[in-house]
């Protein structure tokens, strides 16, 4: 059993999906991938919202994370499965307490939002009323984010080997290769 860092070390140099600039950020990237499966384990539910820009990302995640049947599922869904509405709504500040009222009926395990996209957009006021969410921002640096550049040429390809890494870490320490610590 290797600890994250290092595991996440050696996955990142050798990956066939080349993320090599993902090391040179690995602790931006840890902790909060920490803090995502920490969650997960204690038996919160995820609910993805991207910027409209990348729902095609949302709808990739929604339909490969689970397509395994090698591992138990991740509790994850998509804010457009809760709210195909999402966008008809003007998400003023009570507007925003309703659907929280309505999740936390919802997940009494508990949620968190993992969020991709620009900052002002109105699905990020959601995600972003929320503490501690996951957070893979563009173009702003926000505390306990990741952030991206929507201009980088090559951000789709960085979204795919965020997920990919994302979803190696969920395996192996599903399957105990890591600790967290």
């Amino acid at each position: 059993m290797q600890d994250i860092v290092s595991w996440t070390t050696q996955i990142l140099r050798h990956d066939a999906s080349r993320p090599t600039w993902l090391e040179e950020r690995k602790f931006e990237w840890i902790p909060l991938i920490k803090r995502a499966l920490q969650r997960i384990f204690n038996g919160e539910s995820m609910i993805l919202i991207t910027d409209r820009d990348r729902e095609w990302f949302a709808h990739y995640v929604i339909f490969s994370i689970n397509r395994t049947n090698n591992r138990p599922y991740v509790p994850i869904v998509s804010i457009n499965a809760l709210f195909p509405q999402i966008d008809k709504n003007q998400q003023d500040d009570s507007e925003v307490l309703l659907i929280s009222d309505y999740l936390n009926n919802i997940f009494s395990q508990g949620y968190f939002f993992w969020y991709v996209g620009k900052n002002d957009a109105l699905r990020a006021k959601l995600a972003l009323s929320h503490e501690d969410c996951f957070l893979w921002i563009f173009d702003t640096e926000l505390q306990n984010s990741f952030t991206l550049q929507s201009t980088d040429p090559l951000v789709d390809i960085k979204l795919m080997q965020m997920y990919r890494i994302f979803n190696l870490t969920i395996e192996a320490a599903l399957f105990g290769q890591i600790t967290m610590e």
